[in-house]
This record gives C-alpha cells, structure tokens and sequence, in this order.
C-alpha cells in the first residue's frame, strides 16, 4: 500500500511543509519524502479520531508529552491487583520469544539485557503481547508484509530498581559531560526522557507491566527496520517515536507496530519507539481522558 500510494513529490513537499530547499534535498538524500502527518493520512483507516496512535501524536507536536517523571505521572494512584509475573523463556509461543541471550549484560543492541529478570512480565502483559503478534497479522498485507512473517522479539520486562538506577545514573552522566552548561535540574528533566528516575518515582519497568521490543522479519531473517534501537548505548535522538528524522521505511514500520499494539491494548512511550505498556502509569495516563478515573494497577516487584 504505502510504495503504491501517489506521492508528492519532494518539492510540493518543501511547500506544503515550509521546509527550505536545503532540508528538501536532506530529506530527499536519507530517504525521507515523507513527513508523519502524510503517513498518518496514508493509514487513516487504521486509526481512530479519539485513539490513543492520533493523540499522542498531537501532544508530541504541541511539545506536551511528559517524562516518566512528570508529575503528571506520578500523581496517578496506584492500587496494586497482585497479578501474578510470567517468566516468557518457560512460555511456549513460538512468535514471541527473548532476543539472543549476551555474554554480559547490556552488550549491544541485538542481543537481550542480560538480567536473569528480563523475560518476566505481568500476565495480562503477555497476554496482549500475543493479541498484538495476531494484530500484525492481520494488516500484514496493508504494510507490504505477509500474515506470519513478523515476530516480537523482547530485549526486557521486568527490571530491578537497583539495575534501573544505575542506567539513569550512567544516562544522567552522559548528558551532563555531553552538556556541560546545562544545569543539574535541567539534566535530571533530560534524563528522565529517556530513562525513568527511581527516586520519588515507581518506574515502569520495576512493575513488570512494561516491555522494550523489537519486530523480526523470520522471512528475511533479519530486524525490521525502525531505526536506532535503545538509550542505553548513546544518542537518543532518533528514539521519540514520531521523529520526523528517519526514513519514510522507518515511519511506516513505526506505525505499522503502532497500531498493532493499540489494537491489542499496549501504550507506546513516545520517547521511545520500542518501549510498550499496559496497566501503568504510562498507559492509563493516555488511555483514560477522565482525571478522576486514572488508576494504575501495578506497583513495583521490589
């Protein structure tokens, strides 16, 4: 569908978007022609008005989506349900499955974390994890794949807070030596972007209700392309979601994995396109309009 949608063409794109010739011709050069708002148009069928795909978007380009820290995160209850964890390496589903075990933890990008907790999840988690693989499925042909062809492949779930500080302590380092102007509060507002703070804070991860995935292609035996993958090892620029810095490929496999996964009831992080999430902060946050009825269901393991 997408390669056979009338595109315009580069320079009606320069007017429609007020970009100047300059950027035109980066676009043209890393493979954008293309920004979000036509892809969204391209796939509107797949998308409701009142969704959270189309909301959350809207926020990212007013600038208004909050950190994990935000308090308008934290100040959501949590009443904890004591569901139980499932442990995904004693699961059998044959299209969802860990990433390759490393030699040490956080090793690289195509391999798992490591951490002898990382295949752990919340039930319900897992159980929209399959609803999404049949999502896939079903518009598979609508993004140029076939029904079968893409797989999940998780990098983690649940992460000790011990393990979750230490990666915000090690991001936090690295914006500030990479910023040196920039003040502590402002680093520390950075930081929680892209890594959820433990102090005065439950992070996502710790409640088992969060998973950082990638898309495998078991045809082409390869990682669907959705750009850069991860925080943890440098530049996060490209994370956020709906960068409008990546490849007309990249934003199309992006929604494609979007939509998948409000269909099965998980919530995108926005700054970061591989991270999803049910019955958290994160989730109810976007999901439930009425302040008043915001409730998450999962506190931390620990």
């Amino acid at each position: 569908m997408f390669r056979h949608l009338l595109t315009a063409s580069i320079v009606l794109l320069g007017v429609v978007s007020g970009i100047s010739y300059e950027e035109q011709h980066n676009f043209q050069k890393n493979g954008i022609t293309y920004v979000w708002d036509e892809v969204l148009e391209n796939y509107k069928e797949f998308l409701s008005d009142k969704g959270v795909v189309l909301r959350q978007y809207e926020a990212f380009c007013k600038s208004d989506v909050p950190t994990m820290g935000d308090s308008r995160m934290k100040e959501i209850p949590i009443f904890e349900n004591n569901e139980k964890l499932v442990d995904l390496r004693l699961l059998s589903f044959e299209r969802i499955s860990m990433m390759p075990q490393p030699k040490n933890p956080f090793e690289g990008p195509s391999f798992n974390s490591g951490l002898p907790n990382a295949s752990k999840m919340r039930e319900a988690v897992f159980f929209r994890l399959q609803t999404m693989v049949e999502q896939l499925d079903k518009i598979a042909t609508d993004f140029e794949y076939e029904p079968g062809q893409i797989d999940v492949l998780v990098f983690e779930g649940l992460r000790d807070l011990s393990v979750q500080n230490m990666i915000y302590e090690n991001k936090l380092e690295e914006i500030l030596l990479l910023n040196p102007d920039m003040s502590i509060e402002l680093a520390e507002k950075e930081t929680a972007k892209w890594v959820s703070p433990v102090k005065d804070n439950i992070p996502v991860h710790s409640t088992g209700a969060a998973l950082d995935i990638r898309l495998w292609d078991n045809k082409s035996h390869c990682f669907l392309d959705l750009g850069p993958f991860g925080v943890i090892w440098g530049d996060c620029h490209l994370a956020p979601t709906f960068s409008e810095d990546i490849s007309d490929m990249q934003k199309k496999n992006r929604l494609y994995l979007l939509i998948a996964a409000e269909r099965a009831g998980l919530t995108n992080y926005i700054y970061e396109w591989w991270h999803f999430s049910y019955g958290d902060r994160n989730d109810v946050y976007w999901k439930d309009q009425d302040n008043q009825q915001k409730i998450a269901l999962y506190g931390s393991i620990e």
